[in-house]
């Protein structure tokens, strides 16, 4: 097993470990580890992923649809049900490449869309998990807004989505972690 192999296995069981909490604090560095996996300059994944050939799928439920012409809602979060094994009973599944995936729709509010990938960068940069910041787009300050207003489950309705977000992607790695821990 390589090194990077080896980083790669202790992130994914960070990642466990984290939604295993109920400290909104260390729920929040579970976007810096989807970051690291995925979204930095040198994704994790890709570094692993390169001996191992591995194709990644998502499974989630359908996307938002909503009729053409229809208004989109002020508000609508997808929370658990992104996740399948979550979502509520009947909810059609849905196998998703990992641009689709990060560019699944998992919240909107008012005029603005919020995706996967942008719920992770909102959690690393501007909530804390990787830079303290403050929202530098009126996008992420109607974010952090609506976040300081509405809880799901006790937390901030973003950094509850990224629980579900979370679960996606350990599903999705786990042919990867198997690799990994084979090599």
């Amino acid at each position: 097993m390589t090194e990077t192999e080896a980083l790669f296995l202790r992130t994914l069981e960070d990642i466990e470990k984290r939604l295993a909490q109920t400290d909104p604090y260390e729920i929040l560095f579970i976007a810096a580890l989807i970051r690291k996996l995925f979204l930095d300059d040198f994704p994790l994944v890709d570094q692993v992923n390169r001996s191992h050939r591995i194709k990644l799928s998502f499974e989630t439920t359908l996307p938002l649809e909503l009729p053409q012409g229809t208004p989109a809602p002020t508000f609508w979060t997808v929370q658990d049900g992104l996740d399948p094994d979550t979502a509520i009973p009947g909810k059609r599944r849905y196998t998703a490449s990992r641009d689709q995936f990060f560019q699944t729709i998992v919240t909107i509010l008012n005029d603005h869309q919020y995706s996967v990938r942008e719920i992770i960068l909102f959690e690393a940069n501007v909530m804390g998990a990787v830079h303290a910041g403050s929202p530098k787009t009126d996008k992420e300050e109607a974010l952090k807004k609506i976040d300081s207003t509405i809880a799901v489950g006790g937390y901030a309705s973003s950094l509850r989505q990224l629980q579900a977000i979370a679960r996606v992607v350990l599903m999705a790695l786990s042919p990867l972690r198997a690799a990994a821990n084979a090599a």
